[in-house]
């Protein structure tokens, strides 16, 4: 299985603290948080990574190089040109690297622990499949977050950051058919462009179910400059 990391955005409520580079190179723990993110993934076992870049893609690209003996995995860069748009656009530039099989996204903001990411890329069944929290209480953000709501039978039957009924929280991490790609191009002639506006999509077809997070498993979005204080005061030490 591959993942698909999407780094092309710009961050910009993050802007002051990364300045003119991707805020996915942002200083984490003795690493960067992409680093962390592509250690995490690697972890749980996926080793062939491909990253969409966008907002200065130079930056990551040089990153990528410098430091390519360090990764325990192989990283492809994808670059999206229309990055300014909607993060559904990036993922569907990773259409050709990823090849027709069911494949991993991750935000480039999003950390999460290896144990969450290898149980959602090992999870069974046929439909598409994403990562959530129950924990509403205890989000950071509750705000910003993007809302879900899951049928007992772990159906996701809503998602959005206004939805007004949920019951449990995106933690930004899918295993996801190549059907996401035909519902992307579907919404996309409507100009809706986000992943949430190809989920919904799905959702319409019963093909798009959850993984909850389990209680000894993290996850953190660094959207805001609290909320990266946030997730280098509480995240889990890198393992040795």
């Amino acid at each position: 299985m591959k993942a698909v990391i999407i780094a092309a955005g710009r961050g910009s409520r993050i802007a002051s603290l990364h300045r003119d580079a991707p805020k996915t190179l942002l200083p984490f723990r003795g690493a960067t948080i992409l680093s962390t993110i592509m250690e995490n993934i690697a972890m749980a076992g996926i080793l062939d990574l491909i990253i969409v870049v966008g907002y200065h893609a130079d930056h990551i690209r040089r990153y990528i190089a410098r430091n390519e003996c360090l990764f325990a995995c192989s990283v492809r860069l994808v670059e999206n040109l229309q990055w300014t748009r909607g993060n559904g656009i990036s993922v569907l530039a990773s259409e050709a690297a990823v090849g027709g099989d069911d494949f991993l996204v991750s935000m480039s903001d999003h950390i999460v622990s290896p144990s969450a990411i290898g149980r959602i890329a090992a999870h069974p069944g046929r439909r598409n499949v994403l990562l959530v929290d129950r924990d509403i209480a205890g989000n950071f953000d509750l705000n910003d977050a993007t809302k879900v709501l899951v049928e007992k039978n772990g159906a996701i039957v809503g998602i959005g950051k206004e939805l007004s009924v949920y019951n449990a929280l995106d933690c930004g991490i899918f295993r996801l058919t190549p059907r996401f790609y035909d519902s992307m191009r579907r919404q996309l002639k409507d100009n809706r462009e986000s992943i949430s506006n190809a989920v919904t999509g799905l959702i319409k077809n019963r093909d798009m179910e959850a993984l909850f997070l389990e209680e000894d498993e993290q996850w953190f979005d660094i959207d805001t400059p609290e909320a990266y204080a946030h997730a280098l005061k509480n995240a889990a030490p890198r393992a040795a």
